[in-house]
Parts: structure tokens; C-alpha cells; sequence
């Protein structure tokens, strides 16, 4: 895979994951969240707001991707898929499953990015090629 398409791959994560946090940032009013449940909104706007922001940072400000970026928007999906439980929200189904189905989104494409990121591609086949498991 040539470096311009691995850049378009990365952009294209990068918008997918900033529009589920711009998501989870108006999900509350779209799906019309429990009154009674401020923990679920707020949990949602925060978590949302964070993704934005992390992914604006790194990809925006600093012009680069960054592990950190990555490894923290997969501890933030992994946050809400089990945020329903811990904050006691998950006998509402909207919550629930809204915070779950976007973790898991959230989860796997920035893991997604960890596996296909060039520099881990690199490392990986240097390390063949010292141990002469590739020619």
C-alpha cells in the first residue's frame, strides 16, 4: 500500500471518528434521552466533546498521527460501551445502546489505525527482514 493511500486511510478515520463524537455530542437530543438520566447525557457530551478534541489536536494542530491519539480514543470507546453498567443507565435501551454500538465504533477504527499506521508496518518488516523471514 503506497503512502498517499495509508494518508487517505488515516483522514478518512480521523473524519468518521470526529463525526461520531460530533454524534454523541447531539445524540442526547436526537434520541431523545431519559430526563431522569443526566448521567447518561452527560456521559455522552463529555465523551464526545473529548473525541473531537482529541482527534482536532492531533490531526489539525499538530498536523500528525500520534499513538496516544489512538490508544486514547480506544480507552474513550471502551468507556462507553461499559458506561451504561457503571453509571447505571443500562435498563434504557436508547442510552445503552447508542453508548455502545458508537464505543465499539469508536474502539475498533482507532485500533483499526494502530494495525494499518505505516511506522508499525515498518517496524514489523524490518524485524522480518533481520530475521531473514522475508528476502
Amino acid at each position: 500500500m503506497e503512502m498517499k493511500e495509508l494518508m487517505d486511510m488515516k483522514r478518512l478515520r480521523d473524519l468518521l471518528i470526529t463525526v461520531l463524537g460530533l454524534w454523541l455530542m447531539m445524540s442526547p437530543r436526537v434520541l431523545h434521552f431519559a430526563g431522569g438520566h443526566v448521567d447518561a447525557v452527560w456521559n455522552t457530551w463529555v465523551l464526545g466533546a473529548a473525541i473531537i478534541l482529541i482527534t482536532a489536536v492531533s490531526r489539525y494542530l499538530l498536523d500528525e498521527r500520534n499513538p496516544w491519539e489512538d490508544m486514547a480514543c480506544a480507552a474513550l470507546g471502551l468507556w462507553l460501551m461499559v458506561s451504561p453498567w457503571v453509571l447505571g443507565f443500562a435498563a434504557h435501551e436508547t442510552e445503552r445502546s447508542n453508548s455502545v454500538i458508537v464505543g465499539c465504533l469508536v474502539t475498533v477504527l482507532a485500533l483499526w489505525a494502530t494495525v494499518v499506521d505505516a511506522n508499525l508496518r515498518k517496524w514489523v518488516d524490518n524485524w522480518m527482514h533481520q530475521h531473514r523471514l522475508l528476502r
